[in-house]
């Protein structure tokens, strides 16, 4: 009898195409190998992190999904657990408190009351209609004095302070009902807010210690978390991406916004850049050709990113998160690809910065090594530690994709 191989998968809701990631989880809850992949354009079923158009997305989603079957030889079938990338649904962050007393007569703190001082903090976490998405601890105060873990420390009063991010569950309920009416009928689905997913996937241990800002550029929207003292302690969406760069550039040179897109998803505009070139000769909107500085593309892009970069320092101030962060920024995302990216989160946040990829993502013949990829592929090992730690090895759980299954034409081994 063959053994079923354990299989876990996440999916990216994006603005411009939906991606399917299937992997194998390792004995410890790593993901040991990539065996799938599937991607399908979806353009205007996504917009802004937000579902547009169901009926678009489902059949996006159901094509990246055979496609994603198909490349792992059908392993789909064994598959318990999907995690779903979530950053629109009009999500907020905030710190909570949670406090208890430590009533066990030696004043040692266990499990026990930091379980207990962690659940406190999110019951004033969010309000009617809104669903808690993750929950992720900040820090600790033992009588007052800031710990990383509290465990076996001696005090009289424990408190966790816990980042909380929290969604309208209506919204969140729209990317559940897309996932559920493709033939995922009875799948675990856990909803990860994206940059979480993200800094799982790019960003070291070190960084996460030493402090750290991330910032992922997507299409639609661009997410920002925050790490000190191995905790998250801010983080954000911001509705703009690299689809309004384009839309800036085809409004204010009167270029079709395909030109525009592929402009700077092909690498054309920032070889023309580097190469120093005076111009560039496009089609215009009319079809006519024109001659274009390149000063005028320069002006425009740098404008509308550093808008982003200056709005997400707003949030940061307002949320008062540290900014002596040891360890500098990690820039990912589609939006990392563009050359002076890098350049201008530098100058607008005052410190250094690397380009994030997906880290150690082994698998053969699925390139991931793009800053595109940080999401999903941070989803991916988020689904395998859920996988091999929440769900039992077998039983009830098994083979979750039975209408999936048999929309294929197969059984599960």
């Amino acid at each position: 009898m063959f053994r079923k191989r354990n299989v876990t998968c996440a999916v990216e809701f994006g603005t411009s195409k939906i991606v399917v990631l299937v992997g194998e989880v390792d004995d410890h809850g790593g993901v040991s190998s990539v065996i799938g992949y599937g991607a399908a354009h979806a353009p205007g079923a996504v917009v802004k992190g937000e579902v547009a158009d169901v009926k678009r997305a489902a059949e996006a989603f159901r094509q990246a999904l055979e496609e994603a079957d198909r490349a792992s030889g059908g392993e789909l079938v064994n598959c318990r657990l999907m995690t779903m990338l979530v950053s629109g649904c009009g999500i907020e962050s905030k710190l909570s408190k949670g406090i208890v007393t430590v009533k066990n007569p030696d004043r040692i703190i266990t499990e026990v009351e930091q379980q207990e001082a962690r659940e406190n903090a999110k019951f004033t976490a969010s309000g009617n209609g809104r669903e808690i998405i993750n929950t992720s601890v900040s820090h600790y105060l033992v009588d007052n004095r800031r710990v990383s873990n509290p465990l076996g420390q001696s005090g009289t009063q424990l408190e966790a302070w816990v980042h909380i991010i929290h969604a309208v569950a209506g919204r969140v309920d729209n990317f559940r009902s897309v996932v559920i009416n493709s033939g995922v009928e009875d799948a675990r689905i856990e909803a990860v807010f994206s940059p979480l997913a993200t800094g799982e996937g790019i960003c070291s241990e070190l960084e996460k210690e030493n402090g750290s800002l991330l910032v992922d550029i997507g299409a639609g929207t661009t997410e920002y978390l925050v790490y000190f003292d191995r905790g998250v302690c801010a983080s954000g969406v911001i509705p703009l991406g690299m689809e309004h760069v384009a839309n800036d550039l085809s409004i204010g040179l009167k270029l079709h916004i395909d030109a525009c897109r592929r402009l700077l998803e092909n690498g054309t505009l920032a070889k023309a850049i580097q190469e120093k070139k005076s111009s560039l000769e496009l089609p215009g909107s009319t079809g006519r050709m024109m001659t274009i500085p390149l000063t005028s593309f320069e002006v425009i892009v740098d404008a509308r990113i550093r808008e982003i970069f200056e709005l997400i320092r707003r949030q940061l101030r307002e949320k008062n998160a540290p900014r002596a962060l040891g360890a500098g920024g990690i820039l990912t995302g589609g939006g990392a690809e563009y050359f002076r990216s890098r350049e201008l989160f530098c100058d607008i946040f005052d410190m250094n910065c690397r380009i994030g990829i997906p880290a150690n993502a082994p698998g053969a013949g699925f390139d991931l090594d793009s800053p595109r990829f940080s999401a999903i592929w941070g989803a991916l090992k988020v689904a395998a530690y859920f996988q091999h730690n929440f769900i039992a090895p077998t039983g009830a759980g098994d083979n979750v994709f039975k209408r999936l299954g048999k929309m294929f034409g197969r059984r599960s081994r």
